[in-house]
């Protein structure tokens, strides 16, 4: 039978503040209990780290950590509401968070009912009036993602900064992993200079014993935020290259393949877009192609058809310019890149698109001297840029035509 007594009122017990957030799913959510050395675990956790030695009576986290949460809840030992609680963040159980739910109230009460809303047994988190720090920035957390799931980015931008306010007194690392979801939500709304600002906020204040991968979290969002301002500036996309370097020495091809193809595909970019002005530049040239090739290991037409077509295109740009002594065998794989793309490009959906292939691709065969195929496939592109109304693209398609037409006359006199 259920008791109606209240066991737990506002506050938790144990240390303050608890280390809410900050570990992996499920730990994350875990509460440490009031035993010896708790205090000490929070701080260490709180920072960034995790005890070498867990004490006896919190080696539950450790299994957590380890990803076996049946073994987990058994090392969870009494059965206060604390303890409940803990084992069933861990294993669940038919009824169990109903039950907790009309036994406690105040703090544990609110992660209680954060839980049963993360597992949809309730329809809207909790509020976080009242509670402390870290539990308001864990429910001002699902109040953003609550606003997310109504298609309202501003309120959830909203929820997020208060519990970035909440958390920067609790844990840096809990408010720098808050601040990145602030980011992401920006940059994907358009702002990404305020993007940047927040995943710089948060590079600024991490510690250097937090999580590598929410360093390079961060870092490869302040990098896409700053790209799109960067334009052409070489200082700002110098800082881009920095930040997308360090990136790929966390996401892998091996652990993290979406995000290593990604980081390469934009560090490539801001090479490319890199004003070039001594030899050093164009030697820039070739670690761009080689991160175009590392990003095409992962994209493929079958798994990331767009991320595939654009990463294809770029890299043919980029072998077109490439300073080499196989700059014949560079323009030839251009064009065969150029034609492999335009397999999977319709001129009658995407006939600008289209266009700009088939004037890359005519573009490089006039530098191989096929002057017949690139003035096909150059008329073509001209053809369509008209057709679309695209004035400018067909003016300068022309311009190559023309220079075409001297090339091949210089060719034959």
């Amino acid at each position: 039978m259920m008791t109606a007594n209240l066991e737990v009122g506002m506050e938790l017990p144990g240390p303050r503040p608890q280390p809410l957030g900050v570990l992996p799913w499920p730990a994350g959510l875990l509460v440490l209990p009031d035993v010896p050395q708790a205090q000490e675990v929070a701080t260490q956790i709180l920072a960034g780290g995790v005890p070498q030695m867990w004490p006896d009576a919190l080696r539950f986290y450790e299994a957590a950590l380890a990803a076996d949460p049946a073994v987990a809840a058994e090392l969870v030992t009494g059965d206060d509401l604390v303890a409940r609680y803990n084992r069933a963040v861990l294993v669940g159980g038919e009824g169990v968070w109903e039950e907790l739910a009309a036994s406690c109230d105040g703090e544990l009460g609110a992660l209680v009912a954060l839980a049963r809303y993360s597992i949809g047994q309730i329809d809207e988190p909790p509020v976080a009036d009242g509670l402390g720090a870290e539990v308001a920035a864990l429910v001002l957390s699902a109040r953003a993602s609550a606003a997310l799931e109504h298609q309202d980015p501003a309120a959830a931008a909203a929820e997020l900064r208060a519990a970035v306010a909440a958390a920067s007194s609790a844990s840096p690392v809990l408010a720098s992993s808050l601040r990145l979801t602030l980011a992401q939500i920006l940059a994907d709304s358009g702002e990404p200079a305020a993007a940047a600002r927040e995943a710089d906020a948060a590079l600024q204040l991490l510690p250097l014993t937090a999580d590598r991968e929410l360093r390079a979290h961060l870092q490869m969002t302040r990098a896409l935020a700053r790209q799109q301002l960067a334009g052409e500036d070489r200082g700002a996309l110098l800082a881009v290259v920095g930040d997308l370097t360090e990136a790929t020495k966390v996401f892998r091809e091996e652990t993290h393949p979406e995000l290593f193809a990604l980081c390469n595909q934009h560090l490539a970019l801001a090479y490319l877009v890199m004003p070039m002005s001594d030899q050093g530049d164009r030697l820039r040239l070739g670690v761009a192609v080689n991160a175009l090739r590392a990003a095409l290991r992962v994209y493929t037409p079958q798994t990331h058809p767009a991320q595939w077509a654009t990463t294809q295109v770029n890299l043919a740009n980029a072998l077109q310019y490439l300073p080499s002594v196989h700059q014949e065998q560079n323009l030839d794989e251009a064009v065969q890149i150029y034609e492999e793309v335009l397999q999977y490009r319709d001129p009658q959906t995407d006939p600008i698109g289209y266009a700009r292939i088939l004037s890359n691709q005519g573009n490089a065969l006039g530098h191989l001297g096929v002057f017949d195929d690139a003035r096909e496939r150059l008329t073509r592109a001209k053809e369509l840029f008209a057709s679309a109304g695209d004035t400018d693209a067909a003016a300068t398609v022309e311009q190559i035509l023309e220079g075409l037409q001297e090339a091949a006359s210089a060719g034959t006199g």
